[in-house]
């Protein structure tokens, strides 16, 4: 299994989107402007961090309305975690692997956010990012 592809959207934040790599068919959502109400099967826990970590992701144009369905998931499983952890039960290692790459999937490991960064201009951050491009003379 090799590595997983990184979303068009998070390349251009991160300076590395090279017309020449682009793929053409990638489905494009609709940016999420108004963050809803946490889902009602949710518990305090889950509500604290859907109602935390949602519109900071909308702040950063990043959370698309697809992606509101892994992060009702990682919304699920962290209070599933915390309940764990409240009982002083032990997660299994397969709980601890599908939470850790939950939060992967949305930048909240160290790993995972050093490889983009939210910033407005997309040269920023990457010096590297206009080598090769032709200037106009």
């Amino acid at each position: 299994m090799g590595r997983k592809r990184t979303d068009p959207n998070l390349k251009v934040i991160a300076g590395t989107d090279r017309p020449d790599r682009e793929i053409q068919d990638v489905p494009k959502f609709d940016l999420i402007d108004d963050f809803p109400e946490a889902p009602l099967h949710l518990n305090i826990d889950g509500i604290q961090m859907w109602n935390n970590l949602g519109p900071q992701l909308v702040n950063t144009k990043v959370l698309q309305v697809v992606d509101l369905y892994p992060l009702e998931q990682l919304c699920v499983a962290w209070q599933m975690f915390r309940k764990k952890a409240k009982a002083d039960m032990e997660i299994t290692a397969s709980e601890h692997q599908a939470l850790k790459a939950l939060f992967s999937e949305f930048g909240m490991t160290p790993a995972s956010r050093s490889k983009v960064t939210a910033q407005g201009d997309k040269n920023i951050g990457n010096k590297f990012a206009t080598n090769g491009k032709r200037r106009a003379s």
